[in-house]
């Protein structure tokens, strides 16, 4: 009884596997939906033209209902096999219906049965098909000649089973060792973005904030020249720059590829096409974060940015960071505020500057860049230095960037 029990709790096991598995995606299945219906117009039309004279509405009916049975088969196994081996069995029973009603359409629901179920459930259907076909068969058929019709009707179904359903189990192996060899090739990449990742980290982000280190300690060191510690300013602001853009790379290479909903360029800001103007200001005050600053990134409203105005708005937010990580003070708190609308998209910084002697931030390159990229698009930048705070607005008006854009020279 333990044996017996141990492998019926087995069976139920599979069966509730096969239930409940996830069904493959559309795009893969849409080829089998278009046979279904082919097979299933074929079989009616097929009919309809052999016995036009002889068909009756009840075989019309039949022969639609497996129409529609077969073209679902693809979509939803379980229910859409249930439906047409029910529509089967009435067949049988029936006296009134003509087996050839469905005969062509058997041979889609035999090869979908090998292509859409593991090997031992299809075979176990096609064999249980076969038995209640031939009890059924040689129950309601007459003496006589029609035995001779029964043996047919099941040597044919036998044999387009013995040929259709290990079709369809070779099309299933086939297509699931692709799928298989597929998502070892992208484990495989996947490890591989990851491994470059951490050597970058290890690697190249150490010796750049080392190289960025020193450079800040010798432009504080007075026993330099002026015009050696202004070098050293300057190469711990291309250090800073560099290792900042480094770290928004990182981020993007860490991230698993399933979780990549949005292109790279979305959620960083490196590409050329940001889309998505919340989740690239994100990356960015986390990456102030990561950069030892305690930062608020908030986010207000929900209008929509153009495209360029994202891309625009998104590389002002890198320089901004950058900024703050080159002349920001780590112990005073940072804020960065991205307002959508409803008129003006506006996304403003502010921070301390550290205490070091040094001027505060002025309308250098970095800002002058800023300024040039909003004013291409309709819009402005303003900074605002009070006591050792500074702070910086990027200002875009939403209703008036886009004629600006379509906005052209007439030719000379």
């Amino acid at each position: 009884m333990t044996v017996l029990g141990d492998a019926i709790a087995s069976l139920a096991a599979r069966a509730r596997s096969v239930l409940l598995r996830q069904p493959e995606p559309l795009s893969r299945r849409r080829i089998y939906v278009f046979i279904g219906a082919i097979v299933g117009i074929g079989n009616l039309v097929f009919n309809l033209a052999a016995n036009l004279q002889a068909v009756k509405p009840l075989d019309l009916a039949f022969m639609t209902v497996a129409l529609v049975s077969v073209t679902v088969i693809p979509v939803r196994p379980v229910p859409g096999v249930l439906a047409y081996l029910t529509c089967w069995v009435l067949l049988l029973l029936i006296p009134a219906a003509d087996f050839s009603d469905m005969t062509i359409s058997n041979l889609a629901f035999l090869f979908f049965l090998g292509r859409f179920f593991p090997p031992w459930p299809a075979f176990s259907v096609l064999l249980a098909t076969l038995l209640v076909e031939a009890v059924l068969l040689v129950s309601l058929s007459s003496p006589g000649n029609a035995i001779g019709n029964t043996l047919g009707t099941l040597w044919y179904t036998a044999l387009m089973g013995a040929l259709l359903v290990p079709l369809g189990a070779l099309m299933r192996f086939v297509e699931a060792s692709r799928l298989a060899e597929a998502e070892q090739a992208d484990a495989q990449l996947e490890e591989m973005r990851l491994e470059i990742a951490r050597e970058m980290h290890d690697l190249v982000a150490y010796s750049m904030s080392q190289t960025a280190l020193r450079a800040q300690r010798a432009a504080a060191d007075t026993s330099y020249p002026d015009r050696a510690r202004s070098e050293f300013t300057a190469l711990e602001a291309t250090a800073s720059d560099a290792l900042h853009e480094l770290r928004l790379l990182l981020r993007t290479l860490r991230t698993p590829s399933s979780e990549q909903e949005k292109s790279i360029s979305a959620t960083t800001g490196l590409g050329n096409a940001v889309t998505d103007l919340r989740t690239a200001v994100g990356a960015i005050s986390a990456d102030v974060s990561s950069a030892g600053f305690d930062i608020t990134y908030r986010h207000l409203g929900d209008a929509v940015p153009t495209r360029i105005q994202a891309s625009t708005l998104s590389r002002v937010a890198r320089e901004m960071g950058a900024n703050i990580i080159r002349h920001g003070d780590p112990h005073a708190p940072v804020t960065m505020t991205l307002s959508l609308g409803p008129e003006v998209i506006r996304l403003v910084s502010t921070n301390r500057v550290r205490d070091t002697g040094a001027h505060l931030p002025r309308s250098g390159t970095g800002i002058l860049g800023m300024r040039e990229r909003l004013a291409a698009i309709g819009g402005t930048l303003t900074t605002l230095s009070d006591d050792g705070s500074w702070m910086v607005t990027a200002t875009v008006t939403v209703t008036d960037s886009r004629p600006i854009l379509l906005t052209a020279e007439k030719p000379s």
